[in-house]
């Protein structure tokens, strides 16, 4: 089943969801919370093709499971902080924790490796301090599918905070193309090196030359923040130097990486090739009148230099 689908079907059955959860839990808070577990479980279920012919009765199934080990894990914290609990306002910002300040700086850090429309939800929910339903009508979608996603958040900022980023070799030796060049007729935008003229853009292309990486995998091996490689990863799609590979980038572009023996071997072709049809070559071009044609961009006036041209 594609996600398309499965947001469809899972969307239909929040409210028998709801209404389980709410008749079994303690408080409303409580019955929101399993809700989303819930809807979690059957999306997942739905998109990672499990053969379900009976939708209905897998939710009941799954609800009934989730009410079970619910309570064994109502201590559970998304973030070492419960972000239910930030409500506080300090200079138009959230107080995460004063007397922790490397775990909010690492919170908001990790804030920046959510998806983008998690990221809108967090940042709407806890820095914004709006409803969900609030949040729900700017964004244009069900009440059900922002709770789902924000408790998608929770689990995703509490995996970060417990795991080690270690950047890669490419932030500290970033790579620099050469030379860039386009097959075929250049475009109105120009060519390849007006996309790629950033050591970002780059250095994307090149880490993904091999194999699919997913932003997160892209912006720890750069050190940058996700919210950069996302919408640069995005433009290099959206013209066809990137593609997509599941939740992955891949490069489209050709790179050439030679080594010292391959430089030495080229210097050496060519200078073999120079000496059996160089000299040859330039008098058929001076007696083909082809260079009469050409004015030399560097002399003045525009006059013609044939020996600027050779």
């Amino acid at each position: 089943m594609n996600r398309q689908d499965a947001e469809k079907i899972t969307a239909e059955y929040l409210p028998m969801i709801f209404g389980f959860s709410l008749k079994r839990c303690r408080t409303i808070q409580d019955a929101e919370d399993l809700s989303q577990e819930i809807a979690l479980k059957i999306f997942r279920a739905f998109t990672a093709g499990e053969d379900i012919s009976e939708p209905e009765r897998y939710i009941r199934r799954t609800a009934r499971n989730c009410l079970v080990n619910y309570y064994r894990e109502l201590g559970r914290q998304s973030v070492g902080i419960p972000l239910e609990d930030i409500s506080e306002k300090a200079e138009g910002d959230f107080i995460f924790g004063v007397e922790n300040k490397e775990a909010e700086d690492r919170l908001r850090l990790e804030i920046a490796y959510l998806t983008k429309l998690q990221r809108r939800i967090v940042i709407a929910r806890y820095y914004e301090n709006k409803p969900l339903r609030k949040i729900a009508e700017e964004l244009g979608i069900p009440l059900g599918t922002v709770k789902w996603h924000l408790f998608e958040a929770k689990k995703e900022l509490k995996r970060g905070m417990e795991m080690e980023r270690k950047p890669g070799e490419l932030k500290f030796n970033p790579v620099k193309f050469d030379m860039m060049g386009t097959c075929g007729q250049v475009g109105e935008k120009g060519g390849s090196g007006d996309f790629l003229r950033s050591a970002l853009s780059q250095n994307i292309v090149y880490l993904t030359r091999k194999d699919p990486k997913t932003v997160a995998e892209i912006s720890d091996s750069l050190g940058v923040s996700p919210v950069y490689t996302a919408s640069e990863a995005e433009y290099l799609e959206e013209y066809g130097f990137l593609i997509k590979r599941g939740d992955g980038y891949l490069s489209m572009v050709l790179i050439d990486e030679p080594d010292s023996e391959t430089n030495r071997l080229h210097d050496e072709m060519y200078e073999k090739a120079a000496e059996l049809f160089a000299n040859e070559l330039f008098d058929e071009l001076e007696n083909s009148g082809v260079l009469e044609e050409v004015k030399c961009g560097v002399c003045r006036e525009g006059k013609k230099d044939k020996n600027y041209l050779l």
